[in-house]
C-alpha cells in the first residue's frame, strides 16, 4: 500500500476532489456499451479496477451479470452496498492473476498505465487475457495522449466543501503527472500525486497483440464515435481474444 494509488485512492479526499465525476456520462457511455455488447443472462461481465462501482452499478441495472474489483478496500467497501444476485464486487491487484475466467473484461476511466514499469503493465494485461475464456472480449478505456498532452492545463486550484486543492500537472519521466497539495480542517498540509504512463495508441495495441488479443473495434469517444488520433479525446479498444 505504500504505492501512490494505494494510498491515495484510499483516502477520504480523494473521494472529496472527485466527487462531482460525470455520473450522467457514465451512465450514457454504459447504455452504449451494453447495446454494442448486448450481454447475455448467462455471460459474466468484470469491472476490472471498478473504484466505486459506478459502471458496474450502471450495466447490472441493464440485466449484465457483473463483478467488480479495485486495489482500494475504501471504495470496494462502498460498492458492496449494491450488491445483488447478480452483482457482487471484491478487492484485486490486477497485477495478480484473476480468480475466474470471464466472458467480458472491461477496463475503463483510465484506470491503468498506474504502475512503475512496463513489465507491471504488461504482465496486467497478460492476466486480463488468462481471465477470458476463449472468444472473450476485453474493453479497454484510456486517455488520448497525442490529445490530452498538447492541451494538459498546468495549474489550477479547486474548492470542495470548504478545502482548496492545488493541482500541478506535467510530463515527467514519460508519465503525466498531477501534484495534488490541500490543507485539512486541522490546518496539516497533505502532499499526493497520481502518474499515469504515457501510452499512445500505436504501443498500446502493440501491446495487446503481443500477447494475442485481436483488435475489434476502435472508438474515440463514449458515444462510440470512430478514434481520430488527432481529435479524439479517448482511445476505446475492443479486443478478442
Amino acid at each position: 500500500m505504500n504505492e501512490w494509488f494505494g494510498t491515495w485512492f484510499d483516502s477520504e479526499y480523494y473521494h472529496l476532489l472527485y466527487k462531482d465525476r460525470n455520473y450522467t456520462e457514465a451512465e450514457a457511455f454504459m447504455v452504449q456499451l451494453s447495446k454494442y455488447l448486448k450481454p447475455t443472462k448467462d455471460q459474466l461481465i468484470l469491472d476490472l479496477a471498478c473504484g466505486k462501482g459506478r459502471h458496474s452499478i450502471q450495466l447490472n441495472k441493464l440485466g449484465a451479470n457483473m463483478e467488480g474489483c479495485d486495489y482500494s478496500l475504501n471504495s470496494i467497501n462502498y460498492a458492496r452496498k449494491y450488491d445483488n444476485a447478480t452483482l457482487t464486487f471484491y478487492t484485486h491487484d490486477m497485477r495478480d492473476a484473476l480468480p475466474k475466467q470471464y466472458d467480458v473484461i472491461l477496463n475503463l476511466f483510465t484506470s491503468f498505465g498506474y504502475f512503475d514499469t512496463d513489465e507491471e503493465h504488461q504482465k496486467t494485461l497478460q492476466n486480463i487475457y488468462d481471465g477470458l475464456n476463449e472468444g472473450g472480449t476485453f474493453v479497454f478505456d484510456f486517455m488520448n495522449v497525442d490529445v490530452i498532452i498538447p492541451n494538459l492545463v498546468s495549474g489550477e486550484v479547486k474548492n470542495k466543501e470548504g478545502i482548496e486543492f492545488h493541482i500541478k500537472r506535467e510530463v515527467v519521466d514519460g508519465r503525466i503527472t498531477k501534484y495534488i497539495a490541500f490543507e485539512d480542517e486541522q490546518e496539516e498540509w497533505h502532499y499526493h500525486k497520481e502518474k499515469v504512463a504515457v501510452l499512445d495508441h500505436n504501443k498500446l495495441i502493440n501491446m495487446m497483440k503481443s500477447i494475442g488479443f485481436k483488435v475489434v473495434d476502435t472508438f474515440g469517444d463514449y458515444h462510440l464515435n470512430a478514434f481520430d488520433v488527432k481529435k479524439s479525446d479517448r482511445l476505446i479498444l475492443v479486443l478478442r481474444k
